[in-house]
């Protein structure tokens, strides 16, 4: 300071300085009319003579225009930013996860119901094809045909059994259907 440079490098100046001494060494660095570059941990030191505040992270480097305390009100700010960022795109990632969700338990939905639909409607035919057939067994033209008769019974006994199938395919559908509505 005494040769008129203007630059000093300090490395912890106040580590084993008393408050006196502390107190003529920040006010002659307060004086200091050029560039002070310095590390310290002495945070009021810090707060009286830095201007900005260089954060050496492994990230990078970082300048801050400020004292310590701006320094850490700034290093605060970009926690809570990136804590929103976080929040909002974890956010966004449920949204489109529930959205997802949401596309296939109505896929899975417009399945089922198509299913029974087409179940609905193969169960209306086979039971109009049943109804005709016991129709024609009370035909009195075939009341002594016994072979005709036993034809029509077969009939009638092979569409009731494809119908039972069908009829516990529909149950287990509309099961599957229920247990996706309590799912969701």
């Amino acid at each position: 300071m005494l040769q008129k440079s203007n630059t000093l490098i300090l490395d912890e100046p106040t580590n084993h300085l008393d408050l006196d001494s502390k107190e003529v060494l920040e006010n002659a660095l307060d004086d200091f009319p050029g560039t002070i570059l310095f590390v310290s941990h002495d945070r009021y030191f810090i707060n009286r003579i830095a201007t900005k505040v260089i954060d050496v992270a492994k990230t990078g480097v970082t300048e801050y225009l400020g004292d310590y305390d701006y320094f850490i009100e700034k290093k605060t700010e970009i926690a809570e930013l990136k804590a929103e960022e976080s929040s909002s795109q974890q956010k966004i990632q449920t949204k489109n996860k529930r959205n997802e969700d949401d596309k296939e338990f109505k896929r899975q939905e417009r399945r089922l119901t198509r299913a029974i639909a087409e179940i609905e409607t193969t169960l209306a035919k086979m039971d109009e094809e049943i109804a005709g057939l016991q129709e024609e067994l009370l035909r009195p033209e075939f009341a002594d045909d016994h072979i005709k008769l036993m034809e029509l019974q077969e009939q009638i006994d092979s569409l009731q059994m494809k119908h039972d199938e069908q009829s516990e395919e529909w149950l287990v559908l509309q099961e599957e259907l229920e247990n996706l509505h309590l799912q969701a």
